[in-house]
């Protein structure tokens, strides 16, 4: 891949955090103790839980869809930008569990909050936390304002399209939540790192090649920035590329089709997929001579 080309462009969207940084007084929930009105107290905390996450979880797609919209205004040549935002599970799970995991005042705040036993382990907070988590995201994903903010966000990509320019976003998060797991012996679900941002309009850095499906495509083997760059370089060698056409050849390049899998994009790849830019290129030049 040439030197070249000039570095993608990266949109940054900056949501502000789920919680308040350690420096600020920690909000406090009373939870009076008591069978039957601790048990209600322990509903309403996690319910107050679960709302703070879909609440963040329309915060960051209605300010994603705002960026979007703006950069749409001034796109550049360039026909890639890089999305560098995760969305998922696992980095709201990171946001609520970072102050309690060091500090004891906020830990034994969220003990309260959830209902949970005074001398549970971190492993089995973690696991009510992630619990709630889970159900915040799958009752966003249900209601109202979910479903409208995720059409907001795929109708701007629609002027990707139109554009030209093909969105790049990591697939999943690798940040410090899973290497929390691990240090707990917590096996998450797959899903639970995966990004809702991931939509059939961008192309998505996953953690496996398998991940693709027809409609999604996932690229394995390089990171989001080596990926944007290696799309900036394919619309050099071949201006005529559509973001369908370049999707296709990431696909092919990244697909044995001898054993028909899926495979990471190495160097081999990286140099197949050039090549195959080109020699669209030269087919679609001479389809544009007979016309």
């Amino acid at each position: 891949m040439s030197n070249r080309s000039a570095p993608a462009q990266t949109m940054d969207p900056r949501p502000s955090p789920l919680v308040h940084d350690s420096q600020q007084a920690p909000r406090r929930f009373e939870v009076i103790q008591g069978g039957e009105e601790a048990r209600s107290a322990a509903e309403k905390g996690r319910a107050m839980l679960r709302a703070a996450v879909e609440e963040r979880l329309l915060q960051v797609l209605k300010d994603v869809h705002g960026r979007l919209a703006a950069f749409l205004k001034n796109p550049g040549r360039l026909g890639v930008v890089n999305l560098p935002l995760v969305l998922s599970e696992s980095s709201l799970t990171y946001e609520l569990w970072k102050g309690p995991a060091s500090n004891p005042e906020y830990r034994a705040q969220m003990v309260a909050m959830m209902g949970a036993a005074p001398n549970a382990d971190d492993a089995s907070l973690v696991g009510e936390l992630m619990a709630e988590v889970h159900q915040a995201f799958v009752d966003f994903q249900k209601g109202r304002p979910g479903s409208d903010a995720r059409k907001q966000y795929e109708e701007v990509l629609q002027g990707f399209e139109l554009a030209n320019v093909l969105p790049i976003v990591p697939g999943h998060d690798t940040g410090p939540m899973l290497a929390e797991l691990a240090r707990l012996g917590i096996t998450p679900e797959k899903d639970f790192s995966r990004s809702l941002l991931v939509v059939p309009q961008v192309v998505a850095v996953g953690l496996s090649p398998e991940e693709g499906s027809t409609s999604q495509v996932v690229i394995a083997g390089l990171t989001v920035l080596q990926l944007c760059n290696l799309v900036a370089h394919l619309r050099n060698l071949n201006p005529l590329l559509s973001n369908r056409q370049v999707r296709q050849l990431l696909v092919l390049s990244a697909t044995d089709l001898k054993k028909a899998i899926r495979k990471s994009m190495g160097q081999a790849e990286v140099d197949l997929v050039q090549d195959l830019a080109r020699q669209l290129l030269r087919l679609q030049v001479v389809e544009l001579l007979f016309v």
